[in-house]
């Protein structure tokens, strides 16, 4: 079995060093400002992480897929808290796709130079994911993707 995990608002609160703008969007700005590694030390696991440890040591395939950038401070906020993974996918610094479309793009990347049909990949994967056009677009291509607001909340 392989389990795809979002970060943020999945398996790590950083909304301390978040803003949204009128339309509901991440001010991207704001992040990449607030993205310090001091500012990082201070986010927090959510109860997702604990289902993330537990399948790991239960030898699934974990995989990472972001819409950060991730950076040197990330990946050490990771590895202190016991979140390791197999496969890692994250926006590149300057692609602006929004998230759903570049979660898809990734996914489709990673099953192909798994060697996986997209049907298979989807087949033997679940998504854990707090954005609803990500749930929604990815859910719509055939990959189980479930909310992780929903599942952290009944898990608190």
């Amino acid at each position: 079995m392989r389990f795809i995990y979002d970060l943020d608002h999945t398996v790590i609160d950083s909304s301390h060093r978040q803003l949204t703008t009128a339309d509901g969007s991440l001010d991207l700005s704001h992040w990449i400002k607030n993205n310090t590694p001091e500012k990082i030390a201070r986010d927090r696991l959510l109860p997702l992480a604990k289902h993330w440890r537990i399948q790991y040591a239960r030898g699934a395939e974990i995989v990472v897929c972001t819409a950060r950038v991730m950076g040197e401070h990330d990946y050490r906020f990771l590895a202190e808290h016991g979140l390791k993974w197999h496969g890692m996918l994250s926006r590149t610094l300057g692609d602006n796709t929004p998230d759903a479309k570049l979660k898809l793009r990734a996914l489709r990347n990673y099953a192909s130079t798994k060697t996986y049909s997209w049907r298979r990949f989807c087949q033997f994967s679940v998504m854990l994911d707090d954005n609803f056009s990500v749930i929604e677009l990815l859910t719509a291509n055939g990959l189980k993707c479930y909310n992780a607001l929903e599942i952290n909340a009944r898990a608190a």
